[in-house]
């Protein structure tokens, strides 16, 4: 009877007569198989999207293969108990070494955790201001220091914004990732200057410039497209010949792959199968044409806020559907999916 309440294999009695008694052998009836789920993000994901998770996830990976990890993200201090904190203690004898050297005064100040959209980032070029800013709030804070020499497009500040979609391997083991050739420039709105903190000059999150009265008015949306860019080298830079896709694009390409392979299995502990995200990276160029990754943004705004971002997010977000939920399910994938060279993105 325990077999029969639990739908399993067993005996049961048929036939109950007094000089008889006839059973048959009952198999466990089949069910339909569970249904798949897919999972459009990576439970480990703050490893790389909190802002002190990605410090420590690129420092360790970085010394472990035994380079420099404040060559490929700026200088960055992960501090938790305000000014008694240890990080504290080197942050300020960096930052007195830093300014006794070059002159450099200035620092951001970051929450440490899931903040973005440029909410709770302040600029300081005076430490006892700084001090005060990590002692105000008991949390986590991040202090990087402020790229004092950006390459400038028409004398603005800009960073750029790429994409990167990662998923669990088809197999079960590990992870594959995909780097999405199209990326685009986000511009500030005002003149890049070191004599205001005005976040207008220095932050280039679409929440803070879209609060400026000049929002839209170099550039539709304050964004630019890597061809915009290479036309705007072509005919106003006076140094030697800089590409866009030659020299810029697979620097950004490396720093991305490593911070992927930096996260490894951290993204996905469980191993839980059919998982995917699509990421937004961020990189700052310095004066000598060098990307750095500043940050990795969780749910990237997808705003169709132009002509070219209405063009190039349909058309990456189509893209890593297909290289993702097409190869789960197959059977439901539009006819061109079946050609995995027609994506716009590379493995990294």
């Amino acid at each position: 009877l325990g077999a029969m309440a639990a739908e399993k294999s067993g005996l049961r009695v048929v036939s109950n007569e007094e000089a008889k008694l006839q059973m048959k052998q009952v198999k466990k009836a089949p069910r339909d198989p569970p249904p798949v789920r897919v999972h459009n993000h990576f439970e480990g994901g703050s490893v790389l999207t909190s802002k002190a998770g990605l410090r420590k996830t690129m420092v360790d990976f970085y010394l472990k293969h035994g380079y420099d990890p404040f060559g490929a993200l700026p200088l960055t201090f992960v501090i938790r108990d305000g000014t008694g904190d240890e990080q504290f203690a080197e942050w300020r004898r960096s930052y007195d070494a830093i300014e006794a050297a070059t002159g450099q005064r200035m620092w951001l100040v970051k929450p440490g955790d899931k903040a973005n959209r440029g909410n709770g980032i302040r600029i300081y070029d005076n430490a006892e201001e700084l001090a005060e800013r990590v002692d105000s709030k008991s949390r986590c804070w991040v202090v990087q220091k402020y790229m004092e020499a950006p390459f400038l497009v028409h004398r603005r500040k800009f960073d750029i914004r790429a994409y990167c979609l990662v998923m669990q391997n088809p197999t079960g083991e590990g992870l594959q990732a995909f780097f999405y050739r199209e990326a685009y420039l986000r511009t500030t709105s005002a003149e890049y200057s070191l004599k205001t903190k005005d976040r207008m000059v220095h932050l280039n999150n679409d929440a803070v410039q879209k609060k400026g009265g000049d929002y839209g008015k170099f550039e539709p949306a304050n964004k630019l497209s890597l061809m915009d860019f290479q036309r705007y080298l072509d005919e106003h830079s006076c140094r030697e010949q800089l590409s866009v896709q030659e020299v810029l694009v697979p620097q950004i390409r490396g720093l991305m792959a490593d911070a992927i392979r930096a996260a490894g299995a951290a993204l996905n502990p469980q191993g839980i199968p059919n998982c995917f995200e699509v990421f937004g990276f961020d990189f700052m160029v310095d004066a000598n044409f060098r990307p750095w990754l500043i940050e990795v943004n969780s749910n990237p705004c997808l705003e169709l806020c132009n002509a070219y971002l209405s063009y190039l997010i349909p058309k990456m977000l189509d893209e890593a559907l297909r290289l993702s939920i097409d190869r789960i399910f197959p059977s439901g994938a539009a006819p061109a999916a079946a050609s995995a060279s027609a994506a716009t993105g590379s493995g990294i």
